[in-house]
């Protein structure tokens, strides 16, 4: 879609920001991805901010500074805004997407497979784009001190050490965009690049949040623009700090600050910062689950070049489902270059129905819930 279409398609029945706390915010739909916030004050309009996770008017006054261009309902997720358009242009026609080949691997490089989780493939990716001068920089999130994640951009590879492994609360993936016109120069020179408009990004993030920034590439809309690759993770459902920290703490005694590694096999286990484990019944999680992941179809991430996640796979290597020609190029040279190393397996119709099942299920488990 040409960005005049974009224009036409959002005069046709804008609906405000105003429509967006209604119908998403205020009904607790909203999955705090950022896409709006990221919008509004990229554009400079000094309307809407984020409280803790719930976006909103910053102000009775910014109220009336809205300039009701619709955008920010058009791009939300949650909204059903757009997923015809959205759907078209990347031929989904189920509920896992379309998949130009699926395959496990795992990185090969023993430093990210040592921090990573479940293979490292997702830092692999990354440092692979890095090294290959792919990118200038990638949204990843990081743990804070209280084992909260905060999302984050960052310019070199170095920094994916911080970023390695998963995380089962929210972190607002593309709120940083909102700040991309204040990136500092020596950033820019040091990378050499003197039109911010040509940074190049990749996009780390949940199915929802993918989703948003193909709603706001499909609209032609800043600051999206520069990001040049999606990367999805398989998301069932995703827990509120708070909540889900406390739940873990009363269950195991065991404080956020002291947490190393979280992960999920069927239950939710923790290890602390001195290798002790602990393992916890997912279901004693179900009261920190986000209302917005009911509300959810999503678990592969269909709207991404490449969807990555552990479900499905062998132990120690992840699942790739590969979605667009972009995505193709990424995986083929890494393999070509034995960045990752494929697992060898049984790669016949019959086992790529197994997995498809397998998500058909999980995606109907998760829409019942």
């Amino acid at each position: 879609m040409t960005e005049s279409d974009s224009q036409k398609l959002l005069q046709n029945e804008v609906k405000t920001f105003e429509d967006l706390e209604n119908e998403i915010i205020k009904s607790n739909k909203c999955c705090a991805c950022g896409a709006c916030i990221a919008y509004c004050e990229c554009q400079g309009f000094n309307v809407i901010e984020m409280n803790g996770y719930n976006p909103g008017f910053k102000s009775e006054k910014s109220v009336d500074n809205c300039t009701k261009c619709g955008v920010c309902y058009y791009i939300c997720p949650q909204t059903k805004a757009l997923l015809k358009e959205l759907k078209d242009t990347y031929y989904i026609e189920d509920n896992i997407g379309h998949i130009v080949k699926i395959l496990a691997a795992k990185t090969t490089n023993a430093a990210l497979e040592k921090v990573g989780q479940d293979g490292g493939v997702v830092s692999a990716i990354l440092t692979y784009l890095f090294e290959k001068h792919k990118i200038d920089a990638a949204i990843v999130s990081e743990f804070d001190d209280n084992f909260e994640p905060v999302p984050k951009i960052i310019f070199d590879k170095e920094n994916l050490f911080k970023s390695a492994g998963t995380r089962y609360s929210i972190s607002s993936q593309i709120f940083p965009l909102k700040n991309l016109y204040n990136i500092s120069q020596k950033i820019l020179m040091k990378k050499e690049i003197f039109d911010i408009d040509q940074l190049r990004m990749a996009f780390i993030g949940t199915p929802c949040q993918c989703k948003a920034v193909s709603k706001m590439k499909f609209l032609h809309v800043k600051p999206a623009h520069v990001i040049k690759y999606i990367i999805g993770l398989f998301c069932f459902e995703n827990f509120i700090y708070n909540q889900l920290y406390d739940i873990l703490k009363r269950e195991t005694k065991v404080d956020p600050t002291k947490i190393k590694k979280t992960w999920i096999k069927k239950n939710f286990f923790i290890q602390t910062k001195d290798n002790k484990e602990f393992e916890i019944d997912i279901k004693t999680l179900d009261p920190a689950v986000r209302n917005s992941c009911h509300e959810c179809d999503e678990f592969t991430g269909r709207f991404t070049d490449i969807s990555v996640g552990a479900s499905g796979a062998p132990e120690g290597y992840s699942m790739i489902l590969i979605r667009t020609d972009n995505g193709e190029k990424v995986i083929n040279n890494m393999l070509s270059k034995g960045i990752i190393e494929q697992f060898i397996g049984p790669h016949t119709i019959e086992w790529k129905n197994k997995k498809f099942d397998w998500y058909n299920k999980l995606i109907s488990l998760k829409n019942k819930k």
